[in-house]
C-alpha cells in the first residue's frame, strides 16, 4: 500500500508530540512529589518560629500593685497571690534558650522580680527581706524550675543576666531586691521591644534621684550598688566614674570626692 509521504509525516509528528506529553507529565509529577517530598513540616516551621513571651499578666499585676514610684502594696499582693504564680508557672514552661537576646533580657528581668515579689508575699507579713530565710535569700534554691533546673536569685542575676551572653551593667537598676535603697521597682513589665529603652531610662532615673544617689561635681554619695558591684561597672565602661558620666547629667571627674551611702533593707512597701 502506497502511504503518501505527507501523511506519513502527520503520523510521525502524532507520535513525538503524546510521547513529549506523557513525558513532560511524569516529569511534573516527579517534581510535584519532590516538592512534596521537601515541604517543611508544619510542627518543624512553627518551632523554628523566634518564640515571643507574653508578659501581659505581669504588667497587669505590676499596674494593680506596684506605684508610680515604686512602692508595692504587698498586703494586696498578697490576697492576690494566685495571679502572680500563674505568671511565674507559665515562664517555666518556656525554654529562654530560644528567645532572642533581647526576649531572654526581658524574661530574666521579670522572672528575678517576680521571683522577689513571690518571696515577700510568701513570707508576709515582713519588714525586710533579710528577715526571710536568715537574710540568704538570694541564696535560697527556688520552687519553681527554669528550663527544667532549680535555680536561686543570685544565679539568675548573676550567672545569667549579669552572665557573658547578657551581660549589661544596666541590669543593676532594673532588678529588684524589694528594699528601699534599691532601684525603683517601676510598674511596668519588660518586653523584648522595650527593654533597652527602659534599661537606659532605669539607669538615668535612679542617677538623678537623690534617695539613691546625689551628685555633684564637687561630691557624690552614690548607692552601695556601686561599691558592691564595682567590677561590673569597670567592665562595662572602665571605671564607675565613667558609667556615671554616662547616664548621669551631672558630671564627675577623679576630683571629685566619693562615699556611698547607707543602704536601707527596710521593705519597699507594706
Amino acid at each position: 500500500m502506497k502511504i503518501h509521504h505527507h501523511i506519513l509525516l502527520s503520523f510521525l509528528f502524532i507520535v513525538l508530540s503524546v510521547g513529549c506529553s506523557t513525558g513532560a507529565t511524569k516529569a511534573s509529577n516527579e517534581t510535584s512529589n519532590v516538592v512534596s517530598k521537601v515541604d517543611v513540616n508544619p510542627k518543624i516551621a512553627e518551632e523554628s518560629k523566634p518564640t515571643s513571651v507574653d508578659h501581659s499578666d505581669f504588667n497587669k499585676i505590676l499596674q494593680s500593685y506596684v506605684s508610680a514610684n515604686g512602692n508595692v502594696n504587698y498586703a494586696g499582693l498578697a490576697k492576690d497571690k494566685s495571679k502572680l504564680k500563674g505568671y511565674i508557672v507559665s515562664l517555666t514552661k518556656i525554654n529562654p534558650s530560644s528567645l532572642s537576646k533581647n526576649e531572654k533580657l526581658a524574661y530574666w528581668i521579670n522572672a528575678y522580680n517576680a521571683l522577689t515579689l513571690d518571696q515577700i508575699i510568701t513570707n508576709y507579713p515582713t519588714t525586710s527581706i533579710l528577715k526571710i530565710a536568715n537574710g540568704k535569700v538570694w541564696d535560697q534554691t527556688l520552687s519553681y524550675k527554669f528550663d527544667g533546673k532549680a535555680v536561686t536569685l543570685n544565679q539568675i542575676e548573676k550567672k545569667i543576666l549579669l552572665g557573658n551572653e547578657l551581660f549589661d551593667a544596666r541590669i543593676h537598676f532594673a532588678v529588684n531586691c524589694a528594699a528601699v535603697s534599691c532601684p525603683t521597682l517601676i510598674n511596668k513589665a519588660y518586653t523584648a521591644d522595650n527593654v533597652q529603652a527602659l534599661l537606659t531610662q532605669n539607669t538615668k532615673s535612679a542617677l538623678t534621684n537623690p534617695a539613691f544617689n546625689k551628685i555633684s561635681t564637687a561630691k557624690a554619695s552614690i548607692s552601695m550598688l556601686f561599691n558592691w558591684y564595682k567590677a561590673d561597672f569597670d567592665k562595662a565602661e572602665g571605671s564607675v566614674i565613667n558609667f556615671i558620666n554616662k547616664y548621669s547629667s551631672t558630671k564627675v571627674n577623679s576630683n571629685t570626692k566619693i562615699d556611698y551611702l547607707e543602704y536601707n533593707w527596710n521593705l519597699n512597701g507594706k
